[in-house]
């Protein structure tokens, strides 16, 4: 009988402790149809994964039919695409996406910051560095 509590001892603070940790981790995976905007062709998606570490984001943006050549600055922004706000996580965290000859473009980052369950996001794609109030493409994220 002793040896059975001192195992349910052991057992009930390392539930305790896998299940705290399991919630550090926002299980969440967020996704987004990208489409152009103003009668631009620009097709794409994106997926949004919480990092290993649960203190940050993955974020993968591919686009296609777009202008072979073009560098396209974009960010995640909080709120829709009718009405984003501000970049979330901060404009350095991305890398701007090269697009090539065939109108491909991708790009990969990790975001450190934790979106809310609660928000709404966008994927912007902006024209470039110098025409950044110019969104040529937009996605509203999802969760999954």
């Amino acid at each position: 009988m002793r040896s059975t509590s001192r195992l349910a001892g052991l057992l009930i603070p390392a539930v305790l402790i896998s299940s705290i940790a399991a919630t550090r981790v926002p299980l969440t995976e967020w996704t987004a149809k990208i489409a152009g905007k103003e009668g631009r062709k620009v097709t794409g998606s994106a997926t949004v994964k919480p990092t290993a570490d649960g203190k940050g984001i993955d974020v993968h943006v591919t686009l296609d039919g777009d202008t072979p050549g073009a560098t396209r600055p974009w960010h995640i922004h909080t709120g829709t695409c009718a009405n984003g706000i501000a970049v979330f996580g901060g404009p350095r965290a991305y890398t701007p996406i090269a697009i090539d000859a065939k109108g491909h473009g991708e790009a990969k980052v990790t975001v450190p910051a934790v979106p809310a369950d609660t928000g709404s996001y966008n994927v912007n794609i902006h024209d470039s560095a110098a025409a950044m109030g110019i969104v040529v493409a937009c996605g509203d994220l999802a969760k999954h």
